[in-house]
């Protein structure tokens, strides 16, 4: 997971992002929802909040989209497959948040905007599963 080779297929999908939810992300107080909160985590609370950020956004619930389904399961197969940890992800957001562009971004969405990009191939292959197209 290197972030020099994601930054600006990351970027243009922050910009899209940002573009869809306005100027104002989400909040939830006493949550990590900035920069700013997140590195004052320690590294190892960072590690447990990624592990629980992993876990709670590839659940697949019932009431799912297929399109949402099929990116987690996707996302899943990929963090199985490559071997990714929690201490990678922790990497990964720690090295994008290193970016003035990612400044604004809460954990929750650098995770989802790197997992894309990385795990494209594994997401597409369960659309193609289903006969979708990819994303």
């Amino acid at each position: 997971m290197h972030g020099t080779t994601l930054i600006r297929p990351l970027a243009i999908a922050a910009a899209f992002g940002a573009a869809l939810l306005g100027a104002a992300p989400a909040q939830a107080a006493g949550f990590v929802n900035s920069r700013a909160e997140w590195m004052a985590l320690s590294l190892e609370a960072r590690g447990a909040y990624v592990q629980g950020l992993n876990d709670s956004l590839n659940y697949v619930f019932v009431d799912d989209s297929l399109i949402n389904a099929l990116a987690k399961a996707g996302r899943t197969k990929c963090l199985i497959e490559r071997r990714i940890t929690a201490a990678a992800l922790v990497e990964g957001i720690d090295s994008d948040y290193r970016q003035e562009q990612f400044a604004g971004l809460a954990p929750a969405a650098i995770y989802i905007l790197r997992m894309q990009e990385i795990c494209r191939f594994h997401i597409n292959q369960k659309r193609a599963e289903m006969g979708l197209g990819p994303m």
